[in-house]
């Protein structure tokens, strides 16, 4: 089968080798899956250049952790699944390549009418979103919540599960036409950070109260002006610096404000019962209740120039990719 592999780290899409490697076979418990669609995703990149919970001597490494697909081998001792049924897996790795095999706690059914590609786009973000707000933030109805970098998967996430939640929410991107977008998937208000200041414009857009909740993704500057945007008890969550440092230890804060750090796959490994919330999201897509957006699919052999495109930010929303 054709797969995408990492023999070396490095920080440009170049150690991304395209080339022919075996179809792996399932083991006691697992599944083999024809992949019809592969998302990529952030961690991709920091698996990529080494720094996502991966070590050298595990290498050569297939990237890809969510895909969709069907189902073409069962391993002993599955009896939860079929030969043929179609079906999304979070797998962390392996979902680069033609073939990929999964654990069946890895797995989750598709509902009939959802296509591969808005099924491969969900696990990721839906569930961090998720967690990230109703549990670690604990958002309620009626709050103001403010969603960091709106226009990426996990925030167009977040805004949607936000208004669903009952919160006012607002949420930051650059330009006029990602602002009109996202305004369309329920955003409240939209500050383009590129032409105005997130902390005024943030007490402006709440009648200088400050947000309950902000859901914070991009590190460093961003990060210290989230926590200056927040209420009296406000919740900080943020979900990793992708262009900038976060603290190790979040900062204490006064006002009874706090802020905290939230970690998809730490809090699935505690709560593995958790991942069956995808179901959820799974149906509201079907039933057109969630959107799931997709700026560009890529072929798999153009693995690099999809990293290249992501790495970019100029994406508005998900990219896959088409063994």
């Amino acid at each position: 089968m054709k797969a995408v592999r990492i023999h070396n780290f490095g920080p440009t899409e170049d150690v991304l080798q395209f080339e022919e490697v075996p179809t792996p076979e399932p083991g006691p418990g697992e599944l083999l899956i024809k992949v019809e669609a592969a998302s990529l995703n952030r961690a991709d990149l920091g698996l990529r250049s080494g720094n996502y919970r991966v070590a050298p001597e595990d290498l050569p490494i297939i990237p890809g952790r969510e895909f969709a697909g069907r189902v073409t081998k069962l391993g002993d001792g599955v009896s939860d699944f079929q030969v043929g049924q179609r079906v999304v897996a979070y797998t962390g790795t392996g979902g680069y390549a033609e073939y990929a095999k999964a654990k069946v706690s890895e797995v989750r059914p598709l509902p009939d009418g959802l296509d591969a590609a808005a099924a491969a786009a969900i696990p990721t973000v839906f569930l961090t979103a998720w967690f990230a707000l109703m549990e670690e933030g604990k958002l309620k109805s009626g709050e103001w919540l403010l969603v960091q970098a709106g226009s990426s998967g996990v925030g167009i996430a977040a805004i949607q599960i936000g208004k669903h939640a009952g919160a006012k929410v607002v949420t930051t991107t650059s330009g006029d036409e990602k602002a009109r977008r996202l305004r369309q998937l329920g955003a409240d208000a939209v500050i383009n950070y590129t032409q105005a200041d997130l902390v005024a414009e943030g007490r402006r857009a709440t009648g200088n109260r400050g947000f309950d909740v902000v859901l914070e993704m991009i590190g460093g500057e961003v990060y210290q002006k989230s926590i200056e945007v927040l209420a009296p008890a406000g919740r900080l969550v943020s979900i990793g610096g992708a262009f900038g440092k976060i603290p190790d230890t979040p900062p204490a804060l006064t006002d009874e404000r706090t802020a905290s750090r939230f970690s998809i796959t730490n809090y699935l490994k505690a709560q593995p019962e958790g991942f069956k919330q995808l179901d959820v999201a799974l149906q509201w897509v079907r039933d057109g209740k969630f959107q799931v957006v997709i700026d560009r699919s890529f072929p798999l052999a153009e693995t690099r120039a999809a990293q290249r495109f992501l790495e970019g930010r100029d994406h508005f929303g998900k990219i896959v990719l088409i063994p």
